[in-house]
């Protein structure tokens, strides 16, 4: 039975609803009243015309399809489309600027039911006041928004007869003769919509705005999407050497007559010496005194309870307070019960009051503490602040100052060292190395940022023992010479948004240009992500990648960097930024360094190339680890260009791949690795390693620690053997520190440390005299070696020492040989040749062998260890020496021992069931104490670690 009846169906006339009948609105908008119902409903009747589908009931049909079938109007530009009055449903545009030069920018436009704020890419308004969208998925093309991308320059006065006219289309333009791509890009960037663009070669900039200093912005969490392969061409682009100074007399030509400049005066005479102005430069002058009084003041008599330093008091002194009760004309009048260190004395201020409770720190001297500066009332921007000095070392030195000579940076809202600034700078700190009477010259540079019209001080600090001029201070505005700017917006969904710009080749104008490639830098607001990069490169710049404040945690997928001067810098001064930068696959190289990291950021390489360049990396104070790399470079081109180098506590760390130094290395400039400090570090875990070496064989200079753990030596002796747990003679390995009087630099080696001290050190009394003094030389070689470690003038109950530091791991100790030449009489200096060793005391004198378990915590500005409080005594082995002198090297070992066990041990653990030392070792200390010699030169000639 069948059953007819009247759908309740209605037509769209009845209904207004076009989505009644179809799924889209878009696409029943487009088809406007020309659908109605078809009546009847049947039951249990089949349709014998055949299957309905998707298609046919408009389902699979999609909104383009169906557009493009029922266009209302069609327009062949920008100007034509917005110049429309009427409003049809649809309009297809087939053209942006009504040539066949930006075809690709067609596409077909819906009316929209609401009106929006145009962009004349995506949204077009109507002079009729009509609102279109573009149809389209994903990314925007910059096509749209008038991107040629042929590889040939495209001026927006080519487009447009005004700059209004222009600036009605594009707001951020500011000139006709910026290239269009360059805007249409940035305007997707802006978007926050993406970007997917064909495989084009955008030019991005020409000769007329090459020196605007006008970046291309991306922003992180806005700008993102694909290029496609694309080629983004700022080979046109120039830097802006024009320099805007905002300091008076900058380079000190009037002697600061205006007054400008300023000393610290929130400090007492007893913190703060003032820095003098003389034309061309700013003088600190480190007072020659080091004293620290600890006692009162009663009466006109100074009773010294406690004083460290030198030197001994005495009448005539100027005495000096921190709390500043006694002024600046307080003098010692007269001894009483003291005499140079406690005691009591007699002052020429008979009112001052000073209780032992007070904590008031007095001296003879005034401190060895500087803050100066000038006062600056900046408008909204970026600036450079920039220092240049020269140093020598300063006269507390000797008197047992222990501050190491450093210079800081900084601002300050009150006066110099007074009140918080609203300026936005990360002051850089640094320590003065390898000071002596050689001025040690230098500059130091950070970004400051004023996020408002205001004023604050600009400020440079000077501490510890060091005399300064300074010949520059200066503060100007900021060339950012950059072709990417990338920053962030502040934007709280943009915080944790993990973006990606991928598919673009970023072409530079030269390795000598004075350009950046991309500058990741963020002032305003300095949290957020990163714009990471993907399957791209940056080319042909003179710096490829500069990080700065803000940047932090970016990835790059096979991504590269080359060509450059420099590939990556990461600078001090930068804010909330360095925390790992990780790179996956890529190479980088062929370049001048590919990686300078004086700001100690972390880098992290994966399965990457980083290949002939100059350097590999250098300045290095932060660390870097390289994992399955391939480092495949020519050797050093002079001793000066190390392929590695860290500062401070840097650290560049490579677990397997392989480095192959390339080239015949007895022609390289100098050892390939430079540890400066102490603490600076290089290791290969399980590294396929050729050529690791210098002209002498040497591996290493400074005294840092290059370690080899498990690694395939393929063709040099010196880096160790393959197994660091085997026996390894490192020969003239170690790394001696001259008198610290001294400017001769001296080699290094592989592994160890050591040297000639002149301070005080806990644990361990180190001390030398006058005239003694330690160099390499090659008069006489053991084995060999390229050299000896020649002292001489050591002796004559003196108690000189010389201390050599061998590096162990945890827990480690093992045997240590040393062989040592006396090829002179002891009595008459007369070249030796005797062979026989004596049996009586009476014909031979001690060479004091000694050794200690320290721990070493850092270093001073020339590179010598600071050790902790932790020593322990492990053993003497005296050399015992003829003294008419012995013609053959003596050999000698000592076998440094420890009887307890770790202090927690974890019975898991396979070191836990005994140990070689204790566990705050982490050197050996090797003490030579020449005290009982006569004045005499000797040889050490190779020191011979076996550590297990």
């Amino acid at each position: 039975m069948v059953q007819n009846f009247t759908p309740p169906w209605k037509s769209v006339v009845d209904t207004g609803n076009k989505a009644n009948l179809v799924k889209s609105t878009q696409v029943a908008a487009a088809l406007g009243n020309k659908v109605d119902a078809d009546g009847g409903q049947s039951i249990r009747q089949s349709i014998q015309s055949g299957t309905i589908d998707a298609a046919s009931t408009l389902d699979g049909a999609t909104v383009a399809d169906i557009v493009a079938s029922s266009v209302r109007a069609n327009v062949s530009s920008i100007a034509q489309f917005r110049a429309l009055k009427t409003s049809p449903a649809a309009i297809l545009l087939t053209s942006w600027d009504g040539t066949d030069l930006t075809r690709g920018a067609a596409g077909i436009f819906i009316r929209a039911a609401t009106a929006d704020t145009p962009d004349f890419g995506t949204i077009i308004v109507t002079a009729g006041g009509t609102t279109y969208r573009r149809v389209y998925q994903g990314g925007l093309n910059p096509q749209w928004f008038g991107a040629v991308g042929d590889g040939n320059s495209h001026r927006l006065s080519g487009f447009f007869p005004t700059l209004a006219e222009a600036q009605a289309v594009f707001p951020i333009a500011y000139s006709l003769d910026q290239e269009i791509d360059f805007v249409a890009i940035q305007t997707v960037c802006y978007s926050g919509k993406g970007i997917n663009s064909p495989a084009l070669h955008y030019i991005m900039c020409n000769d007329a705005v090459a020196l605007d200093d006008n970046p291309m912005i991306w922003i992180s969490g806005t700008s993102f999407g694909t290029f496609t392969n694309s080629t983004l061409d700022f080979s046109a682009l120039k830097a802006v050497t024009t320099v805007v100074e905002h300091i008076d007399d900058p380079t000190f030509q009037t002697a600061n007559a205006s007054g400008a400049f300023v000393n610290a005066n929130i400090y007492s005479p007893a913190q703060c010496t003032d820095v003098v102005f003389q034309q061309g430069k700013a003088v600190y002058t480190d007072p020659p005194n080091a004293t620290q009084i600890t006692g009162s003041v009663s009466n006109g008599v100074l009773t010294v309870t406690a004083m460290t330093g030198l030197p001994a008091l005495k009448v005539g002194d100027r005495l000096y307070d921190s709390q500043f009760k006694l002024g600046t004309d307080t003098t010692i009048t007269g001894l009483g019960t003291g005499t140079g260190t406690v005691g009591t004395y007699t002052i020429s201020n008979t009112t001052a009051a000073i209780a032992a409770s007070d904590n008031n720190n007095m001296s003879t001297a005034t401190g060895h503490w500087n803050q100066f500066g000038q006062k600056l009332t900046l408008p909204k921007g970026a600036y450079v602040f920039e220092i240049e000095y020269s140093c020598t070392l300063g006269g507390s030195y000797a008197m047992l100052n222990g501050q190491p000579g450093s210079l800081g940076m900084g601002v300050n809202g009150s006066s110099p060292g007074a009140g918080p600034s609203p300026w936005i700078m990360q002051g850089p700190s640094k320590i003065i190395s390898n000071l002596s009477d050689v001025p040690v010259t230098g500059s130091m540079s950070v970004p400051l940022y004023v996020p408002e019209d205001s004023s604050s001080f600009v400020v440079v600090s000077i501490s510890g023992y060091l005399n300064v001029e300074f010949t520059k201070f200066s503060v100007t505005k900021l060339n950012r010479n950059s072709a990417i700017l990338s920053t962030r917006d502040g934007a709280t969904l943009h915080y944790p948004l993990p973006v990606i710009t991928e598919g673009f080749t970023l072409v530079g104008p030269g390795t000598d240009s004075g350009v950046t490639g991309v500058w990741y830098n963020s002032y305003e607001n300095t949290d957020g992500t990163i714009q990471n990069f993907g399957t791209g490169s940056v080319e042909n710049f003179q710096i490829g990648m500069n990080f700065g404040s803000g940047a932090y945690l970016s990835e790059y997928w096979d991504f590269g960097v080359g060509a450059c001067g420099l590939c990556f810098q990461f600078l001090p001064g930068s804010i909330n930024a360095g925390e790992n930068f990780r790179f996956y696959g890529g190479g980088f190289g062929n370049s001048g360094c590919i990686i300078s990291n004086p700001g100690g950021a972390e880098f992290t390489f994966y399965g990457s190339s980083l290949d002939y360049s100059d350097q590999c990396i250098a300045n290095n104070a932060g660390r870097i680890e390289v994992h399955g790399c391939h480092m495949e470079m020519n050797g050093p081109k002079s001793v000066d260009k190390p392929l590695y180098h860290c500062t401070g506590s840097g650290a560049i760390v490579c677990f397997g791949g392989m480095f192959l130094g390339a080239g015949d290395s007895k022609k390289y400039g100098g050892p390939p690795v430079f540890l400066e400090h102490n603490l600076s570090t290089m290791i290969f875990h399980d590294t396929q390693i050729y050529n690791l070496t210098g002209p002498d064989g040497v591996a290493l200079r400074g005294p840092g620690q290059l370690k080899i753990r498990s690694s395939l030596n393929t063709g040099n002796s010196n880096i160790g053997s393959c197994n660091n747990f085997t026996s390894d003679p490192l020969g003239l390995a170690g790394f001696f520190i001259p008198q610290s009087k001294s400017a001769l630099p001296l080699n290094g080696g592989v592994g160890l440390i050591g040297g000639l001290y002149s301070d005080a050190v806990a644990g361990i009394d180190q001390w030398t005299s006058e005239g003694a003094s330690a160099a390499l030389s090659t008069d006489y070689v053991f084995n060999g070696y390229p050299a000896s470690l020649k002292v001489q003038t050591q002796g004559q109950g003196r108690n000189d020492r010389i201390v050599i530091c061998i590096p162990i791991e945890k827990y480690q100790t093992g045997n240590i040989g040393l062989k040592v030449l006396f090829p002179y009489d002891l009595s008459t200096g007369a070249v030796s040749s005797n062979t026989t060793m004596p049996t009586d005391d009476a014909d031979r004198v001690t060479l004091y062998f000694r050794t200690f378990f320290v721990q070493i915590t850092g270093s001073d500005q020339f590179g010598r260890p600071t050790f902790g409080a932790a020593n322990l005594f492990c053993g003497e082995d005296d050399v015992h020496v003829p003294k008419a002198g012995y013609a053959n090297w003596m050999s000698h070992g000592t076998a440094p021992g420890y009887l307890g066990l770790p202090g927690t041990p974890d019975p898991l653990a396979t070191d836990t069931t005994g140990a070689g030392a204790p566990a705050f070792a982490t050197h050996i200390a090797l003490l030579l104490d020449t005290e009982s010699l006569p004045a005499c030169t000797f040889h050490i000639g190779a020191v011979i670690p076996n550590l297990y």
